[in-house]
């Protein structure tokens, strides 16, 4: 069936062939650079760490503790949201192989932060009970699950247009805000770490996710305008685009609250509430502006100076960086 659209209900034998002229080339080149950039977390020898682990500070290991736990229940809830949330509604093959790639770095994401809490001796319970205890890091989860289990389970139907809303907004909280913002500012928590020369392996792992992470919002991105673009009524209901807009701006708010209450007057690793404040609210308008909307914040470059050093802006930058370059960090 060559006429169906990007998301929509369709047989197992639809689409099982793939072309040297795909339908949405986009999604075959970000396949490609998500194959190039795999990795295996068992190549990094976190163990040099563990001196740095037992000399952090009460406030230090409370902030890392919380970030790995974070991401450790996190990354499975990507994948969950992935496979059970718009994953079945995609039709195109490159597409379909596109997110698949992405599905599967998340398993290397879960596999490095378990090789953390391994190698570090946590307590395995509390890390993953951090964002039930915490309610400013459930509330960011929950933000995602409550959207996503609306429409599981065959609930949302891709051929309404409702339907389409509910999968483009599953597709938004997952790879956009959860992995777009949320994740982009525990990142920022482990490079303040190693710009004070802390935990440097384990960021080098994290230099490897956050590449990764940058695929996957792109993942995100292009699947909504595209969906966008083949169902251009979408845009024609003025209260759902801005519910988009302020869900977003939303996020930034419960992103900013979580910091308020973990750093409060105090400066962690080198970085305080105020610069953490400026990143997001940075990040947010470049997130805004992949989508086509107006900056909201209108903040002209990221504050945090460890962020602009040339190693970072060499991974930010992958795109154009060889395969072999890659390998070598």
């Amino acid at each position: 069936m060559s006429n169906l659209k990007f998301i929509g209900k369709s047989s197992v034998r639809d689409n099982i062939r793939l072309t040297e002229n795909p339908k949405y080339p986009v999604f075959k080149n970000l396949y490609i650079k998500q194959k190039k950039a795999v990795w295996f977390p068992e190549e990094l020898n976190i163990q040099q760490d563990v001196l740095d682990y037992k000399s952090l500070s009460p406030t230090e290991k409370d902030l890392f503790d919380s970030a790995v736990g974070y991401f450790a229940s996190s990354e499975l809830l990507v994948q969950n949201v992935l496979g059970n949330g718009f994953w079945p509604f995609l039709t195109d093959p490159y597409v379909k192989m596109s997110f698949t790639a992405q599905m599967f770095m998340e398993n290397i994401h879960s596999d490095f932060f378990e090789i953390i809490l391994n190698t570090f001796d946590m307590d395995r319970k509390r890390v993953y009970n951090i964002t039930l205890e915490d309610k400013l890091l459930m509330e960011k989860q929950e933000l995602i699950i409550r959207a996503v289990d609306r429409i599981t389970y065959g609930k949302a139907d891709p051929d309404s247009l409702e339907g389409k809303k509910q999968i483009l907004t599953s597709i938004l909280l997952n790879n956009i805000i959860q992995e777009g913002l949320f994740f982009y500012s525990a990142f920022a928590h482990f490079f303040a770490m190693k710009d004070v020369g802390k935990m440097k392996n384990v960021v080098s792992g994290v230099e490897l996710v956050l590449i990764d992470e940058s695929l996957h919002l792109q993942n995100g991105i292009e699947a909504i305008l595209t969906i966008i673009e083949e169902n251009p009524e979408i845009v024609d209901d003025i209260k759902f685009v801005e519910n988009i807009r302020d869900t977003i701006i939303d996020a930034v708010e419960l992103e900013l609250n979580y910091l308020k209450n973990k750093f409060g007057g105090t400066t962690i690793f080198g970085v305080s509430y105020k610069e953490l404040e400026q990143y997001m609210k940075y990040i947010a308008d470049r997130r805004l502006e992949e989508l086509g909307f107006d900056p909201q914040f209108n903040i002209p470059q990221n504050p945090l100076k460890f962020l602009q050093k040339e190693d970072v802006k060499k991974i930010v930058n992958f795109f154009e960086v060889s395969n072999t370059e890659y390998q070598n960090f």
